[in-house]
């Protein structure tokens, strides 16, 4: 009875520093992602987005483009699903579907400027989350709402 006691206290304080060291360790969140166009001075292609408590900052080489949390107006999100090449041949195998490729987008507007993320599956998820939580910000799915391209 004493051992059961003693391995549930350990089990409850153990979570709950696991727990905190994560939500610590989210908000210095860095992932590479890909830029995909947007009104920035950045070159698409392989970048760097760190979200701070107070910034999200976009690395790439020596630039460095720094969005203040406050100022963020709208989060989108989304994802393209295609079929990869040689499809016939990875669908045979049944609820596995290595036949569709998925990718994962997000978007941020903020104070007239716009940018459009490129992220891999492992990583969309825990972005996406941080953002909306220092935000206060819940993203828009952009397959389920209408979406305006505008054209200059």
């Amino acid at each position: 009875m004493k051992f059961r006691l003693a391995f549930f206290a350990f089990a409850v304080v153990a979570l709950t520093v696991t727990g905190a060291s994560a939500e610590t360790r989210k908000t210095g969140l860095t992932v590479p992602v890909t830029y995909e166009g947007g009104n920035l001075p950045l070159a698409q292609g392989r970048i760097k987005a760190t979200v701070q408590e107070d910034a999200v900052v976009l690395h790439h080489r020596h630039q460095k483009v720094s969005i203040p949390i406050e100022s963020i107006t709208a989060i989108s999100s989304g994802t393209d699903v295609r079929r990869r090449f040689g499809a016939t041949v990875l669908g045979v195998v049944p609820k596995m579907h290595l036949d569709k490729a998925e990718t994962h987008y997000v978007g941020l507007t903020w104070s007239g400027s716009e940018a459009v993320l490129k992220l891999s599956a492992g990583e969309y998820r825990d972005f996406l989350a941080t953002l909306e939580r220092l935000t206060g910000r819940k993203a828009t799915d952009s397959s389920k709402t209408a979406t305006v391209v505008r054209y200059l």
